[in-house]
């Protein structure tokens, strides 16, 4: 009878330090499994989407000589040329957008008294970098708002010009479809003008300029969700 319990007591301490041993491996198990799924969690993924649109474009350049006896000297020339535009969207921190046109001037005035070029090939070249602001308030007609840096390079008669200066740009986007969309920017800047080779012999106290583009953009990634064809 002692021999009978011995062995059972002994059976029963056996089971319980293998059991024991099975639910402490089990536990280990269970939060290495856990671990890697919390670690999964807080990773966020730095991915986004690229759009483009490209249209044609109008500008304006007014430069500005002030005077203390008589009037200012006002140059002016219109521009009319094409743009591509590549914009970010669903970047983790903040959407940007990169812009270049090309331009030929169609129409120059001085002082308002229209002015004919010697030189035929005049032209201009324009590039806008800035970060963009989204409205989401619309269903039907997107709002995006977009501030940066502006450059342009311009050949005219007398001078290299170069426009450096900050530029402010709003776009009003129409979706047709979910992948075609009419796009219609507002773009205006102030910069300096006496970068180029007319700062020794011609500086301007004021330049601005403003754009008026209307273009299209179609994207298989960056789709409308409202749109006016279902």
């Amino acid at each position: 009878m002692k021999k009978f319990l011995c062995s059972l007591i002994l059976l029963l301490s056996i089971s319980s330090i293998t059991f024991a041993a099975k639910n402490d491996s089990a536990n280990k198990d269970s939060s290495k499994a856990e671990e890697p799924a919390k670690e999964k969690k807080e990773i966020k993924p730095l991915w986004f989407n690229l759009s483009f649109n490209e249209g044609v474009s109008f500008a304006q350049i007014t430069r500005i000589e002030t005077m203390e006896t008589r009037s200012n000297f006002v140059r002016e020339n219109f521009l009319i040329g094409a743009f591509v535009n590549c914009k970010t969207d669903n970047l983790w921190f903040l959407d940007l957008e990169l812009q270049l046109s090309a331009y030929y001037p169609f129409k120059t005035t001085f002082n308002g008294m229209q002015q004919f070029p010697k030189n035929p090939i005049n032209y201009a070249f324009d590039l806008f970098f800035g970060a963009v602001y989204s409205f989401d308030d619309f269903k039907y007609i997107l709002i995006d708002t977009s501030l940066g840096l502006h450059y342009m390079y311009q050949l005219t008669d007398e001078y290299h010009m170069n426009y450096v200066g900050l530029g402010f740009q709003g776009t009003l986007e129409f979706p047709i479809s979910k992948r075609w969309t009419i796009v219609n920017n507002y773009f205006i800047s102030y910069d300096n003008a006496n970068l180029g080779s007319n700062k020794k012999v011609q500086l301007f106290d004021a330049s601005y300029q403003y754009h008026i583009e209307l273009g299209i953009r179609y994207s298989k990634r960056v789709q409308n969700q409202y749109t006016y064809i279902k």
